[in-house]
């Protein structure tokens, strides 16, 4: 294919990758897969850019969705498209801009979080719902009938359901309570995401010889002051709005509050990490064990607050000479 004509090649290679795009997007249909789908998907988009321009990327687009559409439904072709590619976006800026491995995550959590926005936005447009609102008003109606069966059925069985808490939310629950926790719950699965994609995709493009800059270990991740402080101030924003009775606010005050906690209880995590490998030199199954049982226990604020003063001091740097001259240092550079 060397001598082969740079078009043809390049249509050539975007069309198989675009077959394999098909593929993975009906396997994202079969339980397990689905999460195969979900980083192999965007890897391929960011493939087809690259081996074949914009253009093929836009026909490879077009191609996916009508194909999808004709073997699955309409629907699930134009939303897991749309998801894909705009995905697939940040992806391509990790290849396009070299930038370092912090805007790399944010942008491609930024991407994931527009897919899926996009992607619902679309599906209650296709579904004729009206709003938000009365599409989670019909979801909670079916939750609290069927809770009440279940409820009436444990009764029956002598079993008392009056004070469990898990109904009682239920009972309890509004379009306004769900609204105020999409930002939060939208944020922290665009991260997750973001990382599986960004750690399988880096590996991927390391093989092919496409250099991004690799996910960094547990270890090696920092609290980043910046966020620290970006998060910090938009939960000041949403606690103003809640004050001025913005209802839209105090979804934003929790995403705030809580991405501000896990930025810290990242940096928290990743330095006790750094100890346990380096420092106390332990071994990967009793550091695992370990990072899981502090990072699922109530101690989690208290290694958010570690995380975010490590992000001020760099607790590892720690050496014999103590923390009071580690601090001390850092004082005097800031004069």
């Amino acid at each position: 294919m060397n001598n082969t004509n740079p078009k043809t090649r390049q249509l050539v290679q975007s069309s198989l990758l675009t077959s394999l795009m098909v593929v993975f997007s009906l396997l994202g249909t079969l339980p397990l897969f689905d999460m195969v789908s979900i980083a192999v998907a965007p890897l391929i988009v960011a493939l087809i850019y690259h081996k074949g321009g914009k253009g093929n990327t836009i026909i490879s687009f077009v191609v996916t969705m009508i194909l999808v559409s004709i073997l699955i439904s309409p629907i699930y072709g134009v939303t897991l498209a749309l998801l894909n590619y705009i995905t697939g976006m940040g992806l391509i800026f990790m290849i396009e801009r070299k930038t370092g491995p912090l805007v790399n995550f944010l942008v491609l959590a930024l991407a994931v979080g527009v897919g899926y926005v996009v992607m619902f936005s679309v599906n209650l447009s296709i579904m004729g719902s009206s709003s938000l609102t009365e599409f989670l008003s019909l979801i909670i109606e079916e939750m609290k009938i069927a809770v009440a069966e279940m409820k009436t059925t444990y009764e029956t069985m002598g079993v008392d359901m009056k004070n469990n808490p898990a109904v009682t939310m239920i009972e309890n629950l509004t379009p306004g309570t769900i609204i105020t926790l999409i930002p939060t719950l939208l944020a922290l699965y665009a991260m997750i995401s973001s990382a599986f994609i960004y750690k399988v995709s880096s590996l991927v493009f390391k093989k092919l010889g496409i250099h991004v800059e690799a996910f960094p270990k547990l270890s090696a991740i920092k609290a980043n002051m910046h966020l620290i402080i970006a998060t910090l101030l938009l939960s000041m924003l949403g606690i103003l709005g809640v004050k001025l009775g913005f209802g839209w606010a105090e979804g934003y005050m929790l995403l705030g509050n809580n991405l501000f906690t896990l930025v810290g209880a990242v940096g928290g995590v990743s330095l006790l990490s750094y100890f346990l490998e380096y420092r106390l030199k332990y071994p990967a199954v009793i550091r695992i064990v370990l990072l899981v049982l502090v990072g699922t226990s109530n101690m989690i604020s208290l290694i958010s607050i570690v995380g975010i003063l490590d992000s001020a001091f760099d607790f590892r740097t720690l050496s014999g000479n103590g923390l009071y001259k580690l601090i001390r240092s850092r004082i005097d550079n800031t004069k």
